[in-house]
C-alpha cells in the first residue's frame, strides 16, 4: 500500500498543476515575426575526372589547375575548400582498359558576383561539373533568436490590445513555445543554370562582362505561442 501511495503521488501532483493552470483566467495569443536575408554562404560541388578531360588530364593535373584557379580568385582553398568524395573504376578505351579516378571537392564563396567570377574562372579552365549544393548565412542563429523574440513581443502586443477592450492586461506568461522555419523563397535545384539565375555571363567586343548571380533571400519565419495570466 505504501508503494502505491508513492506511485500515485507524483500524479496526483501533476494533476494538481494542471488544475491550477486551468483554473487561472489566462489568453493564449499567437506572435508571428520574419526576415529576408541574402545569403552569404554558397557552397559549391566541383568535381573533376580523367574521363572528363578531352585530352585525358589526370585528376592530380587537374587538380593543380583548380588550386591555382581558386588561389587567383583569392579563395583561402585551405580554409574554404574541402575534399567531399574520390573514387576510381575501370574504363575501357578501344582495347585497353584503364583506372579512372574522380573527385569531388566543395568550395565556399561568399556573395553572388564570387559565384560568377568562379564559374567564369572553372569554364575557362574546361571544368564543367559544377552546381551550387546549399546555401546559408554565417549568423543564421543570432538572426532566428532576433526574430524570436520579436515573435514573442508581437504577441504580448496582441493580448495588450485584446483584453484592453475588457479593461484588463495580460499578466506574467504561463507557457511558451515556439515554432521556426527557414525556406528559400524559389525552388532550389542542384543545377546553377536553373537556380536563381537572373544574370549571366554576356559577352561584349570579345571581352567578358561577367554579371553578378542573384540569389533569391532566405526567409527566416518564427511563430511564438504565449499563455498570459489575465489582471
Amino acid at each position: 500500500m505504501v508503494l502505491a501511495a508513492g506511485l500515485l503521488l507524483p500524479f496526483a501532483l501533476q494533476a494538481q498543476v494542471s488544475k491550477n493552470f486551468i483554473d487561472q483566467p489566462y489568453i493564449e495569443v499567437n506572435g508571428m515575426a520574419d526576415t529576408l536575408i541574402t545569403p552569404n554562404e554558397i557552397f559549391v560541388d566541383i568535381t573533376i575526372s580523367e574521363s572528363d578531360s578531352k585530352d585525358r588530364r589526370s585528376v592530380e593535373e587537374q587538380e593543380q589547375r583548380l588550386l591555382k584557379a581558386l588561389k587567383t580568385l583569392g579563395i583561402n582553398t585551405d580554409k574554404d575548400l574541402v575534399t567531399k568524395n574520390f573514387s576510381s573504376k575501370y574504363a575501357v578505351y578501344g582495347m585497353s582498359a584503364k583506372v579512372v579516378k574522380t573527385k569531388t571537392y566543395q568550395v565556399k564563396v561568399n556573395s553572388g558576383m564570387m559565384l560568377s567570377r568562379l564559374f567564369s574562372v572553372l569554364e575557362e579552365n574546361k571544368i564543367s561539373n559544377a552546381n551550387v549544393a546549399k546555401i546559408g548565412h554565417t549568423d543564421m542563429e543570432k538572426i532566428r533568436m532576433l526574430c524570436r523574440a520579436k515573435a514573442v513581443r508581437n504577441a504580448r502586443d496582441k493580448a495588450v490590445t485584446m483584453t484592453a477592450v475588457l479593461g484588463q492586461d495580460p499578466g506574467p506568461a504561463l507557457f511558451m513555445n515556439n515554432y521556426s522555419n527557414v525556406t528559400v523563397s524559389a525552388p532550389f535545384y542542384n543545377n546553377t543554370d536553373s537556380y536563381l539565375y537572373k544574370s549571366k555571363v554576356k559577352a561584349e567586343n570579345g571581352s567578358a562582362d561577367i554579371a553578378e548571380i542573384e540569389f533569391e533571400q532566405i526567409r527566416v519565419q518564427e511563430q511564438a505561442e504565449v499563455k498570459f495570466i489575465l489582471k
